[in-house]
C-alpha cells in the first residue's frame, strides 16, 4: 500500500493496468476506480469461449453496438437484458427486474475492448449486492472465425459476501465462469443470425431500431441501409 500511495497517478507502475492510457488521461473518479479494481479486486476470472463462426470484422459490429446485440438476442428469445446508449461510449444495462448496471468503454484497439462497469443485483436470499468490474475483452481472427477471451477484475460491495467470495470461488468457480460466458453466447448467437440471415436481420433492424439510432449505425451496418426510415 505504501508503494501504491507513493506512485503518481500517471506512472507506469504495477498499480495501473498496462493496457490503458496513463491514469491522468481519465477523470479522477474513473482512474481511482480502475486502480482499485486492478490492485485489490475481490476476485479475478479469465473465461474463454468457443470461437464465434463469423469473421472478426463482422463480430466487432455487435461488440460495438451492444444495444443492437441485446435487442437481437431478445428477438431470438435468448435474453431479457436491454441495453441503452448513454453519451459517448456509455451504456446502461437492465434485465427489467433484479439487475441494473452501467458501463463505459475505456479503450478500443484492434480486437481488444476495455470496459469499466458498475451495477446492482437484487437477491431474495442476501439482499441487494453492488459491485464494479474492469473487463478486458480480447477477440482475434482465427481463420474466418472469432476467438473470444474475457478477463475480469471484480469488486463486490457487500461486506459479508466479499469476505466469503474467495473461498467460495474454489467451489463455485465453474458457475461463475458460466455466468460470465452468457455474454459470449448471446453475442455469438446474434452475430451468427445476422450473418446467416442477412435479409431477415436487416428487415428487423430497420423496423425495430429508432430512426435516430439507425442514423448512428449507418456505417456499422451499411449493408442494411439502416439510415433509411422504416417502411
Amino acid at each position: 500500500m505504501l508503494a501504491i500511495t507513493a506512485a503518481s497517478r500517471g506512472s507506469a507502475s504495477s498499480d495501473w493496468p498496462p493496457f490503458l492510457r496513463a491514469s491522468d488521461e481519465y477523470p479522477e473518479d474513473v482512474a481511482d476506480t480502475v486502480a482499485r479494481l486492478w490492485v485489490e479486486p475481490t476476485f479475478t476470472r479469465t473465461v474463454s469461449a468457443e470461437p464465434a463462426p463469423v469473421p472478426l470484422s463482422f463480430y466487432l459490429k455487435f461488440v460495438d453496438a451492444p444495444d443492437v446485440t441485446a435487442a437481437a438476442a431478445r428477438h431470438l428469445g435468448l435474453t431479457t437484458y436491454e441495453v441503452k446508449v448513454v453519451g459517448n461510449d456509455g451504456y446502461t444495462v437492465t434485465d427489467g427486474n433484479r439487475t441494473h448496471g452501467a458501463y463505459h468503454v475505456l479503450a478500443r484497439e484492434g480486437g481488444r475492448r476495455i470496459m469499466l462497469s458498475s451495477g446492482t443485483h437484487r437477491s431474495g436470499i442476501i439482499g441487494t449486492i453492488g459491485g464494479s468490474a474492469l473487463t478486458r475483452l480480447e477477440l482475434g481472427d482465427e481463420g474466418g472465425r472469432t476467438s473470444q477471451r474475457l478477463v475480469v477484475n471484480v469488486i463486490v460491495d457487500h461486506g459479508l459476501l466479499a469476505g466469503v467470495t474467495r473461498p467460495l470461488l474454489l467451489l463455485f468457480g465453474p458457475l461463475v465462469d458460466r455466468k460470465l460466458s452468457e455474454a459470449f453466447r448471446t453475442a455469438t448467437a446474434a452475430a451468427v443470425w445476422a450473418h446467416e440471415n442477412r435479409g431477415e436481420f436487416c428487415g428487423w433492424l430497420n423496423a425495430g431500431v429508432a430512426s435516430e439510432r439507425r442514423a448512428e449505425l449507418r456505417d456499422v451496418f451499411a449493408e442494411c441501409g439502416v439510415a433509411k426510415s422504416a417502411s
